[in-house]
């Protein structure tokens, strides 16, 4: 048998570069398998991932931030925003008109709102089995016994328009009033008074582009009071509008009966 020669023992191999390029794959993929086995799979953190990975390859067009943001994600990922982002995020954004601080409410047997840290801002938001009701008084929206909105609502309406014109919820717009008879006016009643403000309300989420197969109205009149009529301050706060955004979903299991959190 003809013997080698001096020089050819190993036939050669793949260059050292390669090696050590391949040991760093390798360390990187078992890296990012015990992350993933690590981790839940939240679909907002699969989607930053996913933004970074691609700011990193290049993909992005230039100008753009690699980063991706904490916000909202787009629903033209698929993508849907628990409640709690959502809730989180129009806290943020409402509390120029929202009290500090927050507190426990519970219904009465008759259906009122009971706590000693109620809010006695002009933007109440709760959390309840439908999803998320942004209740505004009336009296910033419009003027007693009128249904034309006013610039100081509509700055309100237009920070609520901009988180959920994004969103592929639906929204319910409710009228309501206090138990206050209607006197005189263009309205009869204070049926007719609830819906008008509602359809206003509707109204000008349509012409802010809301798509008007995602949104609803009702009126309920002076029959589905927060408080009890008693005071003058209790009858302001009955007389609003709700702006209830069915975000069903985690974060109000453990609260299935009367009990909401007022925010």
């Amino acid at each position: 048998m003809a013997k080698k020669r001096k020089g050819e023992e190993g036939g050669g191999g793949c260059p050292p570069w390669m090696t050590t390029f391949s040991d760093l794959m390798s360390l990187l993929l078992t890296f990012f398998v015990l992350l993933l086995s690590m981790a839940s799979l939240d679909q907002k953190k699969i989607k930053e991932a996913l933004g970074s990975l691609k700011g990193a390859l290049g993909v992005l067009e230039g100008g753009f931030k690699t980063e991706v943001s904490k916000e909202l994600i787009l629903p033209s990922v698929g993508l849907v925003p628990p409640k709690k982002l959502v809730l989180n995020k129009l806290r943020k954004m409402l509390s120029k008109y929202i009290k500090p601080g927050k507190g426990k409410a519970f219904r009465s047997k008759e259906g009122y709102l009971k706590t000693e840290e109620l809010e006695k801002g002009p933007v109440e938001l709760r959390e309840t089995k439908e999803g998320i009701v942004v209740s505004i008084v009336g009296g910033i929206l419009f003027d007693p016994g009128s249904d034309v909105l006013k610039p100081e609502g509509a700055k309100i309406l237009d920070k609520i328009i901009e988180l959920v014109k994004n969103l592929n919820y639906p929204i319910r717009i409710e009228g309501h009033t206090d138990d206050t008879p209607v006197v005189g006016g263009k309205f009869k009643s204070n049926w007719e008074l609830s819906v008008a403000r509602a359809v206003s309300v509707l109204k000008y989420f349509i012409s802010k582009g809301i798509p008007p197969k995602r949104l609803s109205v009702a009126g309920y009149g002076p029959y589905k009071p927060l408080y009890p009529n008693d005071s003058p301050e209790h009858r302001a706060r009955n007389r609003r509008v709700d702006i209830v955004i069915l975000v069903k979903g985690k974060g109000i299991e453990g609260k299935m009966g009367p009990e909401v959190e007022v925010e």
